[in-house]
């Protein structure tokens, strides 16, 4: 299945992640479609505004989220 924008893939990719809370999902989801949009620049450089960056750095830090429950 060829998914023709960002927004498709991190939603197919990324979105029946268990992250104990649905807003981390949705989270991830956003981060995921953002970088995609702007691939290779940063998480700084990707973002649109100051709160989607500290959003992704505290998606990050969460110990509630780990690449295997991503990986899912």
């Amino acid at each position: 299945m060829v998914l023709s924008d960002s927004c498709s893939w991190a939603n197919e990719q990324f979105g029946h992640a268990r992250l104990g809370d649905p807003r981390r999902t949705r989270r991830l989801v956003s981060l995921a479609s953002s970088l995609a949009q702007h691939a290779g620049l940063s998480i700084v450089k990707s973002s649109q505004s100051t709160a989607q960056v500290e959003g992704a750095y505290r998606l990050m830090r969460n110990p509630s989220v780990s690449p295997e429950a991503i990986a899912e």
